[in-house]
């Protein structure tokens, strides 16, 4: 997955139309140089923003890269030496390099798929995608199992893009994950018990001395019928995933909090 920049599409549109129209036959050079050092850096950003994308744009970058090619010839020192003025054939590869790009990117730019992601509700979608364990502190984060992380990732990319049933999966994967850590710093020991599941889990933390916020918080998420969520039968609804994304990543700040205060 990679954010598309839509303004360096905006850009690249209005620099290359500003050149056009600042081209002309007999201009000096160094208005000639002025009029296409800004389509060449956008043109530049443009190939490098698809360069993923050559399937759905090949004709396009194709066409970018040819005309790229056409301003660095300008840019070249044995062209600057001379000092000739602008001839009508640059101004001539130019427009007709500007046009090819246009028609090209025009039938190609339909195969682009880009979507709006949409908040959900007060938290920072960039911050979900990339890096929901901000929402941890350091010292918080230091202690937090690798595969909680890793479910947590996926989880709030599931939130974001609206995949409900899987981020309540990968959501409550991840509060599992943090469960059994805890209760290896209160414990001093692995899961000892031949049994796995949430009820049991409680029942030990409280004979460890859990504090009550914690085990009635998960208590809380046992009783919205986790175990359903990991069944092929049951489809978790968008509203109700957020509220169960929510009410773990309370219970799992407090879990976090206790371990640093356990083990520093």
């Amino acid at each position: 997955m990679k954010l598309t920049n839509l303004n360096i599409f905006l850009q690249l549109g209005m620099s290359l139309q500003g050149m056009c129209d600042e081209l002309r036959a007999g201009k000096e050079i160094g208005e000639l140089l002025l009029a296409v050092t800004i389509p060449r850096e956008w043109l530049a950003a443009f190939l490098w923003q698809t360069q993923d994308m050559g399937h759905y744009l090949k004709e396009s970058r194709e066409k970018a890269n040819d005309l790229l090619t056409t301003i660095n010839e300008i840019y070249s020192p044995r062209r600057v030496e001379t000092a000739k003025p602008t001839q009508s054939e640059e101004v001539t590869w130019l427009v007709r390099g500007v046009g090819d790009f246009q028609l090209a990117f025009e039938r190609e730019h339909r195969n682009l798929a880009v979507f709006t992601v949409t908040p959900k509700g007060t938290r920072d979608t960039a911050i979900l995608i990339e890096n929901p364990q901000e929402d941890f502190t350091e010292a918080q984060r230091k202690v937090l199992p690798d595969q909680f992380v890793a479910d947590l990732k996926q989880a709030a990319r599931c939130l974001v893009f609206e995949v409900p049933t899987a981020c309540a999966f990968h959501t409550c994967r991840a509060t599992e994950s943090l469960i059994l850590a805890y209760y290896k710093v209160l414990s001093k020991h692995d899961w000892a018990h031949k049994k796995k599941d949430w009820k049991i889990y409680i029942e030990q933390l409280v004979v460890e001395g859990a504090p009550k916020k914690i085990t009635s918080r998960l208590d809380e998420i046992r009783d919205m019928d986790r175990n359903s969520y990991v069944h092929p039968e049951t489809n978790v609804t968008r509203e109700e995933a957020p509220i169960l994304y929510t009410l773990c990543a309370a219970v799992n700040y407090y879990m976090a909090d206790e371990i640093v205060r356990l083990t520093t």
